[in-house]
């Protein structure tokens, strides 16, 4: 039995991804806008080691704050008081390139994000 136990832990971590590198790092900070909270949320996504994408999600207390965001961001995902950015716009907010996304580590990504006030998980 005891030998069983081995070989069915490891083909758990193999199978539910525990262990990999692959995962996401999501980074917050709170600010005032006009009287209005807004929670900004960078997620940064990892495909093994290195950065493979970044998200940026706008959570606001004013639809109306929501609705500007919206409209300076045309590919933005809006629903509510939430919106939500992607590829070259979060790239941009996120302060990085495309290229420099993909040799960033979750580390190079946490300090650069630390240092403008995010804290990160």
């Amino acid at each position: 039995m005891k030998k069983l136990i081995l070989p069915v832990l490891v083909s758990l971590f193999l199978f539910t991804g525990c262990g990999s590198s692959n995962g996401s790092v999501v980074c917050t900070r709170t600010i005032e806008q006009s009287g209005h909270k807004i929670e900004i949320k960078l997620i940064g996504n990892l495909k093994g080691k290195y950065l493979d994408s970044v998200e940026v999600v706008y959570n606001t207390d004013s639809e109306e704050i929501a609705s500007q965001f919206c409209a300076i961001y045309s590919s933005a995902k809006c629903s509510g008081t939430k919106v939500t950015l992607s590829g070259d716009a979060a790239l941009q907010l996120a302060g990085v390139s495309e290229a420099e996304l993909h040799e960033s580590t979750k580390s190079d990504f946490v300090e650069g994000i630390e240092s403008t006030g995010f804290t990160c998980k």
